[in-house]
């Protein structure tokens, strides 16, 4: 499933994904029109107009994006954060799959790919965190079947788009765990 180089393949069934590199900020177009055309449910501004969209960092400084794709359409983008932070810290990942293509094996895909991606490109990695809201069940699924154990839960920690306020579920894998789960 995962490439050497920074592009990755995968066919799960009908599909056909990559991930490749977004290219800054030749792609800054694309990124509003990708993020304000779909709803983003679990995220704290689940609509994005076009400017909030353009507010959304995908390059520079401590952080590295990726598309994913199924042929030539673009269907997710995979921001990679806080890399500024691999030699004592642990990395951690934003992903938004288009509202048409969840639940197709997209996330698990993304999420295995930046896990090996990010293990095999920085050496000092120890380990990857990620969040969750607690309504978020594709996502701890996407979690669990990508090798990551839930670490903590932060109580009513994420506030929602309409006010209510919901747990923060903490995830990780450790560059161990990655490893023996390869072998």
């Amino acid at each position: 499933m995962v490439a050497d180089g920074p592009s990755a393949v995968c066919n799960p069934g009908p599909i056909a994904l990559t991930i490749e590199p977004l290219d800054w900020p030749e792609n800054a177009d694309a990124v509003v029109a990708f993020l304000s055309a779909h709803e983003w449910p679990y995220h704290g501004v689940p609509n994005l107009t076009p400017d909030d969209a353009a507010a959304v960092r995908v390059a520079g400084g401590a952080i590295a994006s990726f598309w994913i794709r199924d042929d030539d359409e673009v269907i997710g983008l995979v921001r990679l954060l806080d890399l500024d932070d691999v030699d004592d810290g642990s990395p951690r990942f934003d992903l938004r799959i288009a509202t048409m293509h969840r639940g197709r094996g997209v996330g698990r895909f993304a999420v295995q790919w930046l896990t090996d991606h990010l293990f095999r490109i920085y050496d000092s990695v120890h380990r990857i965190e990620a969040t969750t809201r607690s309504d978020n069940m594709a996502m701890q699924a996407v979690f669990a079947r990508s090798g990551y154990r839930q670490e903590g839960r932060f109580v009513e920690a994420w506030k929602s788009a309409d006010g209510t306020w919901l747990d923060t579920l903490v995830y990780a894998i450790l560059r161990h765990e990655f490893v023996s789960a390869q072998a």
